[in-house]
Parts: C-alpha cells; structure tokens; sequence
C-alpha cells in the first residue's frame, strides 16, 4: 500500500476521513484501504480564565489516504463531498514518498504527547494576568517567544511600566 495525500475542502478533514472509510467498507473495498489520517496537534487554549484541551489540525485542506492503486476506489473517494482530488499533475495520483510520510507522521507523533498552548495573542494587545503572582494586573504584550510560549508583559507596579515574563496561559485577553 502506498501514501496518498487526499486534497479536500478546509473544514471537512474529520467528515472526509469518516466517509471515505465509510464507502470504502460499503462498496466491499475496505481490504484496500488502510489508514485514514488527519494530522493534528494538542493545543492549549485559555477561555474565560479556563484551560481546554483541543485538536488543531497541522495541514488544514489534506488527509492522508493509504492504500492500494486502486482505479475504483481512487473515483469512489473523489466523489465524496468536500474532496476536491488527490494529490498530482492533472489526472495521475502522486502516492508521498516513503520520507514525506515519516516526516508527517513524525510531526504529528511529536507533538501528540505535548500539548502546545496556542498563541492568539499580538504585539501590543492589552492582556489580563489571570494566574501567578501578577494575577489581576493588566498589561501590555511587548514580545512574544513562540518557541518557549512566553509573552514579556509590561505591567504598571507602583506606577512604572515592568517587563514581566509570563506564560501564555496564565494571560488572557483584554482587561475584563
């Protein structure tokens, strides 16, 4: 079986890798089939001074579609709603190459341990400090460390402007 990458309308990742196991299994073609994947990521996020848990998908507009080199399952997929075609020139498929599949894969397989907390924040936003020893102050993002998701907030303390480190859950935004 081989890895192909499944092009399909923005939104429609999770609905497309249910149908097309779905079909697949209906037309008696599953035996062909053999993952589905949508690749996503663990994400963070702070709502309403909250931690939540969600999926974000890391190739938004693409499934991964393994199987056989099959004519009748190839047109069975391309007609299920919100797929737009598979990976290739004009009408040949291009199945991903061995490397390309590992290298996703193992984004994913990285990532799938350690949630990362989402960075909405902007330079310049006003945040709210909602945890620590800050918690109540307002302040202004002056930078953010996307790798290590940290934002420097200056906070007024006793009436100067302080640059303080923070983590990006433990902000939210605006002054509430």
């Amino acid at each position: 079986m081989q890895w192909y990458a499944l092009h399909t309308y923005s939104g429609y990742e999770k609905s497309v890798k249910k149908d097309v196991e779905h079909r697949a299994t209906l037309e008696g073609l599953r035996a062909e089939l053999g993952e589905v994947v949508v690749p996503e990521e663990k994400v963070v996020d702070v709502k309403d001074g909250k931690k939540r848990e969600m999926s974000k998908n890391i190739m938004p507009g693409y499934v991964l579609v393994q199987m056989n080199a099959n004519e009748e399952l190839f047109k069975i997929i391309e007609e299920i709603k919100g797929v737009a075609g598979f990976l290739g020139a004009g009408d040949s498929r291009t199945p991903l190459s061995d490397e390309e599949v590992a290298n996703i894969r193992g984004m994913v397989e990285d990532k799938k341990d350690r949630p990362r907390a989402e960075i909405k924040h902007r330079k310049g936003d006003k945040v709210k400090v909602i945890e620590g020893p800050f918690s109540g102050f307002v302040g202004t993002v002056d930078d953010i460390d996307f790798d290590k998701a940290k934002l420097r907030v200056m906070v007024s303390i006793f009436g100067r402007s302080t640059p303080v480190e923070l983590d990006v859950l433990q902000v939210e935004s605006g002054s509430k």
